[in-house]
């Protein structure tokens, strides 16, 4: 036995014995970077926070969609993780080449859970353009209406939208001069037009006129803009024929020369309203509204792009994809790749087919690819398949296509295990095998782990690769805490401890079977700090072993310095062992 080896286990010792408390830790792990979010698609004012104003068609298509975000966001955040574990068991440079690799996939998953309309909480609306629907709490407790509006706040969160009205109609009219007087129109004509009603909506839209006229910096002008909006449009689909016209010249004045006013643009508001009158009227206006350039009409041309694709007409997909290609605004054009996926026709599936396929703009491309992931054809699996497995598209873009085939639904885990294998043999650069095997390594079954134990004793495959591959074999959670169907309920439930143990042995193995073939030391070494880092002291036996028997030094060295950081009685028994010699 070496004294070196000796010399450190003595060392050891000596430490756990004046700090037996706390054993040396491992290096902060690096966290993966995320991207920020972007910016929300454009959406009308005619949608109420609560969504108020929606098809109910459509809107089951924007639930769905921010569920799969929501689904798509949960995995990124595993990934974080999964990459932080990682980075806990091997040196700063595989530190950073593993969770470059990784941030990727969390950026793409970010992305997903903001796009469109969605965030993770579920359907979102583009706040600029919605209106508030819950009162503010109060903040004038000096005020002579603070608890005249305390009562009014109250009736308004109960639904008692008449009692509500005449209490916020009170304040403005018996305290003129009072810090909540401002607000309080909006709050009054906000109750009204939930009373619903021909009249209740002209008065509410009266009371708007006077906020207007009286307090025209009010908080709420925004908020009173976009209900006005609202109400003007129900009035018109009921038959209010002076009302249609003026919302239908409002509409015409969108396609005319000149910038709208930064702050109260009623013609976006006027576009959607005419549409939910009448589509077919709408349709010309919209084409000419996304024909304009105009530096100042891109949020115009974004809630155009919206209003097209939601009335899902025949020549939708054909404005769509001119826009995609012509608009000047990278906002806009994304936008209406995004939005295609809604239009249900082949026509629209095989313009995204081709633009995914061709073209110089790869953040067009990703969208493209994305939209197809919502698509319900077949031949847009297909398509997202063959643009992952094709060596010549760029590598980002095989990367998200690959991210996008797995989310869909209809395939059996043995086929999406198939497909990973065969990308992972057709992927030459370092950042997309190593993305294919971080989602090899998600399958979490045993068919993937035996991969995994096969690249990491393959001499061909990159160290960074084989470094990595060995990392996520030995992480703690990734296989010990694997789930179950039960048989009686259906649902995935956790195993029992013996079959945590018995996974946490299978993991030691597969361990010990790359240790043994691997002449590498760099991965031998990584062997080592994978076994020392396994939950309850799994891994060892196998160091223990080593430290007895192994004949190169350096490993013998790491094998002791991986026994040094518990407690367990084996340790300290083979390190007094080692001494003693």
């Amino acid at each position: 036995m070496s004294r070196i080896v000796r010399f450190t286990a003595a060392l050891s010792i000596c430490a756990g014995t004046l700090s037996a408390q706390e054993p040396p830790r491992p290096p902060r792990p690096a966290r993966a970077p995320v991207a920020p979010a972007p910016t929300p698609v454009a959406v009308p004012s005619g949608w109420s926070m609560d969504g108020a104003f929606m098809d109910p068609v459509w809107r089951a298509d924007i639930e769905r969609e921010a569920s799969r975000a929501a689904r798509a966001g949960a995995e990124a955040a595993r990934a974080g993780l999964d990459a932080a574990r990682i980075a806990m068991t091997i040196d700063r440079d595989a530190i950073r080449a593993n969770v470059a690799a990784l941030a990727p996939m969390v950026e793409m998953s970010a992305l997903a859970a903001v796009d469109g309309v969605m965030n993770l909480s579920g359907l979102s609306v583009a706040r600029s353009r919605g209106y508030r629907t819950e009162a503010p709490e109060p903040w004038a407790q000096a005020d002579p209406a603070d608890s005249l509006y305390r009562e009014a706040r109250k009736a308004l969160s109960s639904d008692a939208y008449r009692k509500a009205a005449d209490m916020f109609n009170q304040i403005w009219r018996r305290y003129p001069n009072s810090t909540y007087t401002p607000d309080a129109y909006y709050w009054q004509a906000f109750a009204l037009q939930r009373l619903g009603g021909d009249q209740n909506i002209g008065e509410a839209l009266a009371t708007l006129e006077t906020q207007a006229q009286k307090f025209p910096k009010a908080a709420t002008r925004g908020d009173a803009a976009a209900l006005r909006a609202r109400m003007e449009g129900v009035l018109a689909r009921r038959g209010d024929q002076a009302m249609a016209s003026t919302l239908m010249g409002r509409a015409e004045s969108t396609t005319r020369d000149g910038c709208p006013r930064a702050n109260d643009d009623e013609r976006i508001d006027a576009l959607n309203a005419v549409t939910q009158m009448d589509a077919d009227k709408a349709m010309p206006i919209l084409k000419k509204v996304l024909a304009r350039r105009e530096a100042c009409t891109q949020q115009l041309r974004r809630t155009a792009v919206w209003l097209v694709a939601s009335r899902k007409q025949p020549e939708a997909a054909e404005i769509l994809m001119n826009v995609a290609k012509t608009d000047p605004d990278k906002e806009v054009r994304e936008q209406a790749v995004f939005w295609m996926a809604n239009v249900p026709t082949d026509e629209a599936t095989g313009m995204l087919i081709d633009l995914a396929r061709r073209g110089d703009d790869l953040d067009l491309r990703k969208r493209a690819v994305y939209a197809l992931s919502r698509s319900k054809q077949p031949r847009a699996a297909t398509t997202l398949r063959e643009i992952a497995l094709d060596g010549n598209s760029p590598v980002e873009l095989r990367g998200e296509a690959m991210q996008w085939y797995l989310s869909g639904a209809g395939r059996s885990a043995d086929e999406n295990m198939a497909f990973l294998k065969d990308m992972y043999g057709k992927a030459d650069e370092q950042q997309l095998k190593t993305r294919v095997l971080s989602q090899i390594a998600s399958r979490r079954t045993e068919e993937s782990r035996e991969f995994l134990v096969a690249i990491a004793i393959n001499q061909r495959e990159s160290m960074d690769v084989r470094r990595m591959a060995v990392s996520v074999i030995g992480s703690n959670s990734m296989w010990a805490e694997a789930r179950v169907k039960s048989t009686l309920t259906g649902q995935s439930v956790a195993t029992t401890n013996g079959n945590t143990a018995a996974a946490l042995a299978t993991t030691v193995a597969q361990l010990t079977t790359i240790y043994e073939k691997s002449p590498d030391l760099e991965i031998r070494r990584q062997v080592l700090s994978s076994l020392g880092s396994m939950r309850d002291n799994a891994g060892i036996d196998k160091l223990i072993d080593v430290a007895r028997n192994e004949k190169n030094l350096e490993l013998r060295k790491a094998a002791v310095s991986m026994l040094t950081r518990t407690k367990d009685p084996r340790a300290l028994a083979l390190l007094q062992e080692i001494i003693d010699r």
